[in-house]
């Protein structure tokens, strides 16, 4: 079986420009991804967990860019809720905020030094402000932060525990 190419699969299908990576959810085996070329717009994805290792430096290369442009963004703000690391960036070039929503396992793993070499683990000291968590609670199947009491998810409909 040949080896899938991951640079291919991280870069627009239509223009090969690696965009801003702004969800990334573990849903079963699979690693679900929401990505927005600057020239084509948004796009969802998904590949195989159990080969992250050969991917995760892809997640942090663009999880860390600006949707409008695509130029690296400074981290300004990350405050972990439940499952997700809600993420703020802005663009140094115009200015844009990007929010991203990943994964906490996942972002632990990309902001630590070693994300390019799965073998360090040790993470690197942060100087991003960390908001304290407020208990929100989020939707098991979008991801979305739930609001009220209700019984169903506001954003896709799915029954809640």
């Amino acid at each position: 079986m040949a080896e899938k190419d991951y640079n291919k699969i991280f870069s627009c299908p239509k223009c090969g420009v690696s965009g801003n990576i702004y969800l990334v959810k573990v849903s079963g085996n699979k690693i679900v991804f929401k990505q927005r070329c600057p020239n084509h717009g948004g796009r969802s994805f998904t590949v195989p967990l159990k080969e992250k290792d050969s991917y995760i430096h892809l997640i942090q290369e663009n999880v860390s860019r600006c949707y409008k442009c695509g130029q690296e963004a400074e981290l300004n703000f990350i405050k972990v809720s439940g499952p997700w690391s809600l993420i703020k960036s802005s663009c140094q070039t115009h200015g844009a905020v990007v929010t991203q929503k990943i994964w906490s396992s996942i972002y632990n793993e990309i902001s630590s030094e070693g994300a390019a070499t799965p073998q360090l683990t040790q993470s690197q000291p942060s100087q991003i402000q960390t908001a304290p968590s407020k208990e929100l609670k989020f939707c098991p199947s979008c991801g979305d932060p739930l609001t009220g009491e209700g019984s169903f998810c506001g954003t896709c409909g799915a029954k809640l525990d």
